[in-house]
């Protein structure tokens, strides 16, 4: 397992802080979450200029825009689920996600966190966003995953 922290290895880009000095500073940001309200090539490709040392990356909508720029490139990116959007929709649409467990409901957590459920679940994912109460009682499963965690932390929106 790899502890993946938000604001310094995971951050999200947007129209107001493209430029902000204090991200760009960041010397290797393994997961950026491209969160513009409007993407376009030109704004993508700066964050790829900004962020050179970055290849994976993060959407939650207009997934098909930014798969037309990221497809031309190297990079990799996830799909996020959105909030309130039903989990098994939302993996039967995907196939590259990061399960955010703080975007789904509470009867979808607990039949997710079930232990032969959790285990599948960490078979077909690379990065996953949990709070500190679900790390705490997955650890030792977590412990031996090859993948990301994200440990969600409320004071940063993501």
């Amino acid at each position: 397992m790899y502890i993946t922290k938000i604001g310094t290895d995971y951050i999200s880009i947007n129209e107001d802080n493209i430029d902000d000095e204090r991200l760009i500073s960041i010397d290797r940001v393994h997961l950026i979450k491209l969160d513009f309200f409007n993407p376009t090539e030109l704004k993508v490709n700066n964050v790829l200029r900004l962020y050179p040392k970055t290849n994976r990356y993060v959407i939650e909508d207009n997934i098909r825009i930014y798969n037309y720029i990221l497809k031309k490139t190297t990079k990799k990116y996830y799909i996020v689920n959105k909030k309130d959007v039903g989990i098994i929709s939302f993996f039967k649409k995907n196939n590259k996600v990061l399960l955010n467990f703080t975007n789904i409901s509470e009867f979808e957590k607990q039949f997710l966190l079930t232990e032969h459920c959790f285990a599948d679940i960490l078979k077909n994912l690379e990065v996953i966003m949990i709070d500190e109460d679900i790390f705490k009682e997955k650890e030792d499963i977590l412990v031996e995953w090859n993948g990301n965690v994200i440990i969600h932390d409320k004071k940063y929106i993501i």
